[in-house]
């Protein structure tokens, strides 16, 4: 059978809760989400979790919240997804990329430095991979204490910095996504947290049309439910209660599923790190929550077409903003480590289902693949 990229680990649980919640009669948002983002707060040790519909939404509330638009500048890494970038983007923000380190894919702090201007006003390091980003954050707060860190850990559940706190607990916010692909899924949506109580009171509000009351309030208050202000320029990105229903329990077996894409990796590495062909892991921190288990082949495009005719799907993560043509009329100058990463990169599938004899069929394939490439380029 052929072996998917990705695949979401999904049991009985989260299908007993998710009927629950279509037998409640309530499936917006509700007293399930607000317990999902009560027990995910908690989990991370934020004073605030905001439940959303994706990582993306979530990006633009707090830039929204923050006041960001015309004539400001957000600085993003080159190599990432283009989600919050474009809500930048969107708002009426200059958007500014910052080159790779070029020793790995994370966004070059010293870069971020170097292009900050008066005009910057949030920067938005990814979380590569599930490494959380802690020394450029660290540094960048060193020299820039004004500057909002808005957090991108949308691969980055439930990773943790060196000193054992949470990724989501530091920062001004951070936003976490729940795609289908990522390490908790509710099919879709995600998270932002902040310990900051009038961003939060914001964003609350601005999730919601601008409303002054939660859905919630309106439809199970019988004296005046009906009754409500229209406050602020709102966005419509409240999750509901069927998919915190599911969110809620992945929240329960996050431990378990991290731990099980923690051994995939460690397997990985054994094989990777003793052998002599042409091929490097990217590495994973101690703390990282192992999203993606990226690799460095020679020869990226013929390697990926190789593992297909093994049955293996692979992916690539990211194409460098600045080369996509949303991006071309940016004026960007190029960003060349992100370049170079992303011509060798590939990222081989993880996710807690993956069963040994699966791990050991996608490390036979690339060795073969490996091989054959190496036996190509010496004939």
């Amino acid at each position: 059978m052929p072996i998917p990229f990705a695949k979401p680990d999904i049991t009985e649980a989260e299908i007993t809760a998710i009927s629950n919640c279509l037998r409640s009669g309530w499936l917006t948002t509700g007293g399930v989400t607000a317990e999902f983002e009560r027990r995910f707060a908690e989990t991370v040790g934020a004073k605030y979790a905001l439940a959303v519909t994706s990582a993306t939404m979530g990006a633009l509330l707090v830039l929204d919240a923050l006041g960001i638009g015309a004539g400001d500048e957000v600085i993003v890494p080159a190599y990432t997804f283009s989600g919050p970038a474009m809500m930048a983007r969107r708002l009426g923000a200059r958007v500014v990329f910052a080159d790779s380190r070029a020793s790995s894919p994370e966004m070059s702090w010293e870069d971020a430095l170097a292009k900050v201007t008066s005009r910057t006003k949030a920067i938005m390091p990814t979380d590569f991979a599930g490494n959380p980003w802690e020394a450029g954050i660290e540094s960048l707060e060193t020299h820039f204490r004004d500057i909002p860190i808005i957090h991108d850990a949308a691969h980055a559940f439930p990773a943790a910095y060196s000193d054992g706190s949470k990724v989501g607990s530091k920062g001004l916010a951070t936003f976490f996504s729940f795609y289908a692909t990522k390490t908790l899924t509710t099919g879709d949506g995600g998270m932002v947290t902040t310990n900051d109580d009038d961003l939060a009171a914001r964003i609350r509000k601005l999730r919601q049309h601008g409303f002054n009351k939660q859905l919630f309030d309106r439809y199970t208050n019988i004296q005046a439910g009906w009754a409500y202000a229209i406050e602020d320029n709102g966005w419509k990105a409240n999750l509901t209660d069927l998919a915190s229903s599911v969110g809620l329990v992945q929240l329960e077996r996050a431990q378990e599923m991290l731990e099980k894409r923690r051994a995939i990796a460690s397997l990985y590495d054994s094989i990777f790190t003793r052998t002599n062909l042409p091929v490097r892991p990217l590495g994973h921190d101690e703390g990282s929550a192992f999203h993606l288990y990226p690799i460095y082949v020679e020869n990226r495009d013929d390697f990926i077409t190789r593992m297909a005719g093994h049955g293996i799907q692979c992916s690539v993560h990211f194409i460098p903003l600045p080369l996509h043509p949303a991006w071309q009329d940016a004026g960007a100058p190029r960003c060349l480590n992100a370049e170079n990463h992303f011509m060798r990169t590939v990222s081989l599938p993880i996710y807690p289902t993956m069963a040994v004899v699966d791990v050991a069929k996608v490390l036979d394939a690339a060795i073969t693949s490996l091989k054959e490439q190496l036996e190509c380029s010496q004939a």
